[in-house]
């Protein structure tokens, strides 16, 4: 009965260390368990609200929840600095959020620059992240590419780039499928160094 008052005292922090050190023995297990479920009973109603206003219709905020917290359970030996667990949990279940997201829509790369303006607030917050990505790595092209990728993507053929641009037409098609090929491969490097 002590030692649980002392972890509901104890600071998030203090907490993470006890989850760190678990060991396969029984004791450091257990108190990694009870620190954990100290966090979480800190942390999971505010975790659910921060969800619930980001969700979608078709995606259940528990589940994102439930996910969560057992990634963070395997992540924090590794992965938690020790310094904020709560926006710590919180990038967590927004990486899960966009890969859930995802999975339910696949967006072209038209789409993730053209986006529509009404949306709900999942949408929204999704794209707005693969917008800021895509025009991170868009300003890495030289600009020749970059006028071509804008063009394909706003209706033009190849032919009609080449004649516009005064460009080969097989140079404009090597061009468009590189840009693109390099705009994928960026934007998947920027998620997995925000995973």
């Amino acid at each position: 009965m002590s030692n649980s008052l002392n972890l509901i005292s104890s600071t998030d922090e203090q907490l993470t260390n006890l989850i760190k050190v678990r060991e396969p023995s029984s004791v450091q297990k257990q108190e990694a368990e009870m620190a954990f479920n100290s966090l979480y009973d800190r942390h999971a109603p505010f975790l659910l609200a921060f969800l619930k206003v980001r969700v979608s219709p078709h995606i259940n905020a528990s589940d994102i929840a439930q996910e969560t917290w057992m990634r963070a359970w395997q992540k924090i030996p590794t992965h938690f600095d020790g310094s904020h667990f709560r926006g710590w949990l919180f990038q967590i279940a927004k990486n899960l959020l966009l890969d859930e997201f995802r999975k339910k829509k696949t967006t072209s790369l038209n789409e993730e620059i053209d986006l529509p303006e009404t949306q709900d607030s999942t949408q929204e917050f999704i794209q707005q992240e693969e917008k800021t990505k895509l025009r991170d790595c868009m300003s890495q092209l030289d600009e020749v590419r970059q006028e071509i990728v804008k063009l394909r993507l706003s209706g033009e053929s190849h032919r009609e780039i080449s004649e516009r641009l005064n460009v080969e037409y097989n140079t404009v098609q090597t061009r468009f499928h590189r840009a693109k090929q390099f705009l994928e491969d960026c934007v998947n490097q920027q998620e997995k160094e925000t995973a």
